[in-house]
């Protein structure tokens, strides 16, 4: 049996931001893992709630680090540059991990030395749902990676970002060559993050959910819409790399041009039913500058310019 110095270090992030109702769940799934060599450091992005006051009270070993708000990127880089491991992984404050995750994961890379990213399958849970539930071994121990969705997949990314932040281990050496997350994008630097790993990393996705997703109106996410986020992240990888892998394996223009243009009609969609017809707007002219022939988005982009024109002549009266 091996000792616990024989297991390399893996370094656990967590950022926080108003996170005292799940903060402790997330910690304690961490806690439970079976892999003996971790360190966890919780950044508290400026919490106006008790998030700090209940990590400091149920968990004075975690390493806290207290920092201004910043958003989840700039956490995340402190946190980064505070870590002793040989790995890293995420965890965001409101997600939880399933049982033996850092083992199989770990063991996975320290197999695989052309892999310097390994990520996997979530689940969801709900607000209804409580935390702590019975898990079959079975069902969270992958026995192989997902063929079809490992390897050099850059250009996969771009149709739909598979790597969800809360299952991501990767090697140190690897975080320290991307670089840091872009503190500049509020939503999708998690997205930006990946996809840059991926022009330096062949990436494995394994078989098994290893972490849970908590769904709550209070998220990131749930707060405002990441499609125009994703759309400009996508758009900024392809004019920096192109559409194709490392390896050459490549999407068509077309692919890269519907992706885009769905994008854009998505966050135009979601902000006319709000009832912001100015970005509305713009969101779908972006579309259809990449999609001329997308007759949804002309007709709400006719409809929105409607609105738009009718509420300015209103003020005008």
């Amino acid at each position: 049996m091996c000792s616990q110095s024989s297991f390399p270090l893996v370094s656990v992030v967590i950022p926080a931001y108003n996170a005292e109702a799940y903060i402790l769940d997330a910690i304690d799934s961490v806690i439970a893992q079976d892999y003996p060599a971790k360190e966890i450091i919780v950044v508290n992005d400026g919490s106006t709630d008790r998030t700090l006051t209940v990590l400091r009270k149920h968990h004075p070993s975690v390493k806290i680090i207290d920092k201004a708000n910043g958003g989840a990127a700039s956490a995340r880089n402190v946190g980064i540059a505070e870590a002793n491991g040989s790995y890293v992984a995420f965890l965001d404050a409101d997600d939880i991990w399933l049982p033996h995750k850092l083992t199989t994961q770990v063991s996975h890379l320290e197999a695989n030395p052309q892999v310097s990213l390994v990520c996997s399958g979530f689940q969801i849970q709900t607000d209804c749902e409580t935390s702590v539930f019975p898990v079959n071994d079975a069902m969270v121990r992958p026995e192989s990676t997902l063929k079809h969705m490992s390897g050099w997949i850059y250009h996969q990314l771009l149709l739909d970002c598979h790597v969800w932040t809360s299952t991501v281990v990767a090697r140190r050496d690897l975080v320290a060559r991307i670089g840091q997350f872009d503190e500049e994008l509020r939503l999708g630097q998690d997205y930006d993050y990946w996809l840059r790993a991926s022009r330096l990393t062949a990436i494995d996705m394994l078989q098994g959910p290893f972490a849970r997703y908590r769904k709550h109106s209070e998220s990131a996410t749930a707060r405002g819409s990441n499609i125009s986020y994703g759309a400009r992240v996508i758009e900024t990888a392809i004019q920096r790399w192109g559409i194709s892998s490392p390896d050459g394996v490549g999407l068509t223009p077309r692919q890269a041009s519907d992706r885009v243009a769905d994008l854009h009609f998505m966050d135009g969609y979601s902000r006319f039913h709000k009832g912001h017809d100015s970005q509305a707007l713009r969101s779908f002219l972006a579309c259809i500058k990449h999609k001329p022939m997308r007759f949804k988005a002309w007709t709400y982009l006719l409809v929105a310019g409607t609105k738009l024109g009718l509420k300015r002549f209103r003020i005008l009266m």
